[in-house]
């Protein structure tokens, strides 16, 4: 009984973090929970619905750091080296 409630005390702990993030899994969290006051209650259906759009976003999200990697990678990679850094010769 005590393994059970300290289980579900971490549960919650992990859960309240993950809504305080910005991971996508929390937003999604967050629109399952609305879907389900909205209507008193939930289907795979709707949370299905719920996922695909997320993935969309992400999908989308991903494709412009791509491109933002492509145009601006070279610049963001200097700016970041160290002025001293090491760089052996190719001799």
């Amino acid at each position: 009984m005590a393994n059970q409630a300290l289980d579900e005390e971490k549960t919650l702990a992990r859960l309240q973090a993950l809504m305080r993030s910005e991971h996508w899994l929390a937003t999604y969290v967050s629109d399952l929970l609305s879907a389900h006051d909205l209507s008193a209650g939930i289907d795979f259906r709707t949370a299905e619905q719920l996922l695909a759009a997320e993935r969309e976003q992400f999908e989308k999200d991903l494709a412009i750091a791509r491109r933002m990697l492509r145009v601006y990678g070279k610049q963001v990679m200097a700016e970041n080296m160290p002025q001293n850094a090491y760089v052996p010769s190719n001799g």
